[in-house]
């Protein structure tokens, strides 16, 4: 029975640490989209505040590294207070990152509704204009919905709209070799990150349940042993 016992609790050890490895990674690729997504907006927090779900899922990311990091350490000492405390662990950020995950997907049912009301407030408001031509420039896009918007305002199409705009003699910035419209633009961006981020997310969630199972199963096989 020990060493039934002892070869169960070292399959459940291996077992634990592949998951943990892939938590590690699953950790670091959340820390790398998030800090992605955050970096890229810094300048246009004005416009897009979101940083309060990038900075979230930024320290979400963390979190799920150190605890990974931590458990591959208890697996391989065998210790049945660790793993329990552990497999608690991972069940309540499961169960937060289950929420997480809801609030970038339910955000993602209504990107272009959103961004299409932050940017409109953004561009009426004539004090952002310089930050509104920065994000353009970034994005390679013009306006809310193309140069129309602007046509429409009475206001002149600036060259951030245009290709090369810091071209030291740039030809004139009008419809016919402007960008598309923002709206569409960072819809796109929101959508390919925010579902990379919830692929993850939901990856993760996968892979804490299978750990909290085998750290519930080592926790068992020690006990039995040391019985």
């Amino acid at each position: 029975m020990y060493g039934g016992g002892a070869i169960c609790v070292g399959h459940g050890c291996k077992g634990r640490c592949f998951c943990d490895f892939m938590l590690l990674l699953a950790g670091l690729a959340i820390i790398g989209l998030g800090t992605a997504v955050h970096v890229n907006l810094s300048d246009f927090y004005q416009i897009i505040d979101i940083r309060v779900l990038t900075i979230s899922v930024i320290v979400l990311g963390c979190i799920v590294f150190v605890i990974a990091f931590c458990a591959c350490c208890g697996a391989i000492r065998e210790s049945k207070c660790m793993l329990g405390f552990y497999a608690a662990c991972m069940a309540i950020l499961a169960a937060l990152k289950i929420y997480i995950t809801v609030v970038i997907f339910s955000f993602l049912g209504h990107t272009m509704e959103t961004i299409s009301r932050w940017l409109d407030t953004a561009f009426r408001n004539t004090d952002l204009e310089p930050v509104f031509n920065g994000m353009e420039m970034l994005f390679q896009c013009c306006g809310t919905n193309g140069t129309s918007s602007y046509i429409a305002a009475g206001r002149q199409i600036p060259v951030s709209c245009c290709p090369n705009p810091n071209a030291q003699n740039p030809p004139p910035c009008d419809s016919a070799n402007a960008y598309g419209g923002c709206t569409d633009k960072l819809s796109d961006y929101f959508d390919t990150f925010g579902e990379a981020i919830g692929g993850v997310l939901v990856v993760v969630i996968i892979v804490e349940c299978i750990c909290v199972i085998f750290g519930l199963f080592m926790c068992c096989q020690i006990r039995a042993r040391r019985n």
